[in-house]
Formats: structure tokens, sequence, C-alpha cells
């Protein structure tokens, strides 16, 4: 006995489990010892091991024990083909998820250290890589409760958290060069791997003018005047849309800290 048996301290050492674990699943007739002895003892057959770590694997994959007590008593290889191929279309859910949050924490720490690192007074040209946006319905550029529910509108298409995307607005660059600066087109979300790209807007790669506004969004407009004087004077012509997007918003505790990056697409005129 002493050799075929282990006391549930010990299997539940065996198993890296709370002994209250064993317990609770014995009540509920989930899990129920091999044996109990004369003395009312309860043991666990080594041979149950297999069993008890089949139910840990369920729990871990976010099994209720309803869902796990129905399958073990209803056992048959197309029940558990079926909890299989559900769990691994969740995991790889899972592991998606997981990517993209690992890559807007990627970029919200490059932003970061951007806003710290960069003299925010100057203009430079930088190469950027194409990328995917969801883009809101059409916006007042106001930035008052109108638009703002239109914000609203757009996250319910897009079941992230607001914490899990990098969100922006855009304005087309005619208006700039016009003298508009509060004509805005829309609001955008960066997808990092969309799954479906049609109806997805693509922002070209290419050669873009950055520029960084510190401070609240009335100080906007004075940045895209200084950004076309610099584009007359380097013979550039903008394209496209400027794309504005808050770099640190996360990290400051005053709109008077806050910095916005431009990004916009230009070309050398001849």
């Amino acid at each position: 006995m002493k050799h075929a048996y282990f006391t549930a301290g010990e299997f539940a050492k065996l198993h890296h489990v709370n002994k209250r674990t064993l317990h609770y699943y014995d009540e509920i007739g989930l899990f129920k010892p091999n044996h109990t002895g004369d003395n009312d003892y309860r043991y666990y057959s080594y041979l149950q091991s297999s069993e008890f770590e089949m139910i840990l694997a369920f729990r871990e994959l976010g099994m209720s024990i309803a869902e796990i007590t129905d399958y073990f008593s209803h056992r048959t290889p197309a029940a558990f083909h079926e909890i299989l191929t559900a769990r691994r279309k969740d995991l790889q859910e899972q592991i998606r998820h997981l990517k993209e949050i690992d890559h807007l924490l990627q970029t919200k720490e490059y932003q970061l250290s951007l806003s710290e690192r960069t003299d925010l007074d100057t203009l430079e040209l930088i190469s950027c890589k194409e990328e995917y946006l969801l883009l809101s319905d059409p916006i007042t550029g106001k930035f008052d409760s109108e638009d703002f529910q239109v914000l609203l509108q757009m996250n319910d298409h897009d079941p992230e958290r607001l914490l899990n995307r990098s969100y922006g607005s855009m304005i087309n660059t005619a208006n700039l060069s016009s003298g508009d600066f509060e004509s805005y087109a829309c609001f955008f979300t960066k997808l990092p791997n969309p799954q479906k790209k049609k109806g997805i807007f693509m922002k070209p790669a290419g050669t873009y003018l950055r520029s960084f506004c510190r401070g609240n969004w009335g100080l906007l407009p004075d940045t895209y005047r200084k950004i076309l004087q610099y584009a007359e004077k380097n013979h550039l012509t903008l394209t496209g849309y400027a794309y504005e997007e808050g770099i640190n918003e996360m990290a400051i505790s005053s709109m008077d800290e806050y910095v916005t990056q431009i990004t916009i697409k230009c070309k050398l005129n001849n």
C-alpha cells in the first residue's frame, strides 16, 4: 500500500498543486481518490496522474468545471478531438492578440523614447514603411463631442480596448496648402497585421517629412506653418495627408508636455 498509493498531500506535491484543490475536486465529484483506507485516509494511485494532469491542462485552457465534468462523463475520441480543435483555435487567437499587444508596447516604448531624445524643433526627412489604417467616418476637426462620438462609433467596429490601439487624426495636404489647418478628414487607428485588407486604408511607404508639436492642439497651426515654410525652402511637395499622432500621452500629467508627431509624405521638386 505504501508504494502503490499516495496520500492527498503527496499526490498534490507530485503535481505541484495545493492539497485543497484535490479536496475540492473530490467534494464536487470531478476527481476522487482511488482508495480510502481503514483509517478513512484518501489515497491516490499513480495511474490517476494522467487523468489529473488532463484536468489541470483543461483548466489552464480556460475550460469550466462544468465543461470538464461533462467531458469525463461522456469521454470519447470524438469529444476529445472537438475540445482540441476548439482550444487550439482559442490559443491561436490569444497568440495573435498578444502579438498585437507586444507590437503596441514596442511602439509606445519607441515613441516615448523619441519624445525624450529628439530635438522637437527639428524637421527631418525619414523613410517610412507602409502601414494599414482603419479610418473613422469624416469629422469636423473641432475635436468636440460630435467628433468624439465618431471615435466611439469607430471603436464599436474595433473590439480592442483604446489602450490596445494607436490612434491619430488625418488632414489633407491640400487644406494645409490653402492655410486651412482645422478641416480634418478623419481619425485613424493602426492595424499591425490586418486579416482582411479590403476596406482598409494603406498609408504608403516612402519619404516623409516629420515634425513635432509640444503642447496643446491649439499650437498645431503654428507647426504646420513651419512645415510649409520648410517645404517651400527645400523644394518639397507635400502629398496625401498629414498624419498626427500623440506619442507620450500615457506618460504626462499636463497637456503642456503633450507631444504630437506629424508625418507627411513628400517628394523633391525637379
